[in-house]
């Protein structure tokens, strides 16, 4: 029975928290949305918009101090530290707006504890006591150590999981996210954490089929029976494109993208500075970066740190904060490839 209760609520966490609601990776009908919001409490890892906001900020300004789990500050810090001595107020900013529509996330929030008690506690010692009259083996280890155990393989993924000394990293070296594969096993799918540092919006968060990934198996059948839909991955292209860089060094990646967006831009139509604020103003969703005009409307809802952070740059130059706040992996280069519309004009701002 712990055991039980321990998988359904780790997918709680890496399928619920994580994929669905922190990335959007995919969409789900309600029925599963309550479960593994219900469950999810149950973990007692903290409402589903506080372990998104925090999540968000960890992928936004990963291995900065506005990074809530900075894995540069030591294992210790980002396994527990963080929470010993939170502070929020340090934290990068981060999105959850999204959130804030959809009716599983408010309905979690406004009855978070009771649904921690009843889901956490009381669910796994009414099973024991009724199925072998045994309501304290219940409460001690479906209740109190389960959550104990599955907080410390989750907190693992902050810790080991960005430690220099531990496992691989074959699609970037841009964070210190790894690829550490007995964590895994562990925890249900999530080791491969350098694969979605580099591709956060991918639902599978690996490729590999020697990858133990539990979750990208649990999503895809869903997919497969109509429970979910909108399964977003990242194509194989762009996966084969990182690696290539990955393995060919740093210096080839600086090299690669100045040519070839150098080559992409050539080709692209001209707009001045001012028709670029006529078009924004005029309901288009544009945004300009490194003198290139990128087209965001398809976008917004996809991205990792939350729309707002988007918005806020339509019809401005958002060149610094992109290349200032957080460096972002292959895939968002291959990202704006795709959205780049025009190339401004030389004579601007």
């Amino acid at each position: 029975m712990t055991i039980g209760h321990a998988i359904v609520g780790g997918f709680s966490i890496t399928i619920g928290y994580h994929r669905l609601w922190s990335h959007r990776s995919f969409q789900a009908c309600i029925g599963i949305r309550i479960l593994l919001a219900a469950f999810g409490a149950g973990e007692v890892q903290w409402p589903i918009l506080w372990w998104v906001k925090h999540h968000r900020a960890h992928h936004t300004y990963t291995d900065t101090d506005q990074d809530p789990s900075n894995a540069k500050r030591g294992l210790l810090f980002s396994h527990i530290g963080w929470l010993l001595g939170l502070n929020e107020a340090a934290w990068g900013p981060a999105d959850v707006s999204d959130l804030e529509d959809d009716p599983v996330v408010i309905w979690q929030q406004r009855l978070y504890y009771p649904i921690l008690v009843v889901v956490g506690f009381l669910l796994p010692t009414t099973v024991a006591y009724y199925g072998w009259n045994d309501w304290k083996g219940g409460l001690l280890y479906g209740g109190l150590t389960r959550v104990v155990v599955t907080q410390q393989i989750t907190f693992l993924n902050n810790s080991v999981a960005h430690a220099s000394w531990a496992g691989s990293q074959p699609y970037s070296t841009k964070t210190t996210a790894r690829n550490v594969r007995f964590l895994s096993f562990l925890n249900l799918g999530e080791g491969n954490h350098n694969f979605h540092h580099t591709f956060p919006v991918d639902y599978r968060s690996g490729v590999e089929w020697r990858e133990p990934n539990v979750s990208r198996w649990v999503i895809w059948l869903w997919g497969k029976l109509g429970l979910a839909f909108d399964l977003k991955t990242v194509s194989p292209r762009e996966i084969e494109r990182a690696r290539l860089i990955q393995k060919r060094g740093g210096i080839y990646q600086r090299l690669y993208y100045n040519e070839h967006n150098t080559q992409s831009l050539s080709q692209l139509p001209r707009i001045t500075w001012d028709e670029y604020r006529s078009r924004s103003k005029c309901g288009n969703l544009l945004v300009s970066i490194g003198g290139a005009v990128y087209d965001v409307a398809g976008f917004m809802d996809e991205h990792p740190g939350g729309r707002d952070l988007i918005q806020k740059f339509i019809g401005k130059d958002a060149t610094e904060s992109y290349y200032g706040h957080h460096l972002h992996s292959p895939d968002a280069e291959g990202i704006l490839e795709r959205l780049c519309v025009s190339r401004l004009a030389d004579d601007l701002h």
